[in-house]
């Protein structure tokens, strides 16, 4: 019985640190980038590269502060794809290319999606 007991509380123990790992860095860095990356995709549209070379400056920035604490928590395949997605995304924006920013501002859009849905609080995800 006092395993089963002890066990429980591991459980409960490891489901609080996944909670608490998701609603203070999944869900706030994932909405955090949805909402720049519209106000960039706006930025792009309106052709204002200086803006949206800054721009993308720091959210390469925060992206590799939080690349850092993510890489112990979640799959490596989708911090890879993140990462494969902000270069390409800085060079599209370095050569003034609006066709192939924007569509990479949306493959970023889903990567982060995919993270967010992936690490959400879920029957699924548990079990």
């Amino acid at each position: 019985m006092r395993m089963v007991v002890i066990s429980l509380i591991f459980l409960l123990i490891m489901i609080g640190i996944w909670a608490w790992f998701h609603f203070a860095y999944i869900e706030p860095t994932t909405d955090y980038y949805f909402e720049e990356f519209n106000y960039l995709s706006e930025t792009i549209k309106k052709g204002d590269w200086d803006k949206a070379k800054s721009d993308i400056e720091l959210y390469n920035k925060k992206w590799e502060e939080m690349r850092g604490i993510w890489i112990y928590f979640l799959n490596q395949d989708d911090i890879d794809n993140v990462d494969i997605s902000m270069k390409k995304l800085d060079i599209y924006i370095k050569n003034y290319d609006k066709t192939m920013a924007q569509a990479e501002l949306e493959h970023l859009r889903i990567l982060f999606n995919i993270i967010k849905d992936n690490e959400c609080l879920t029957l699924d995800n548990i079990f």
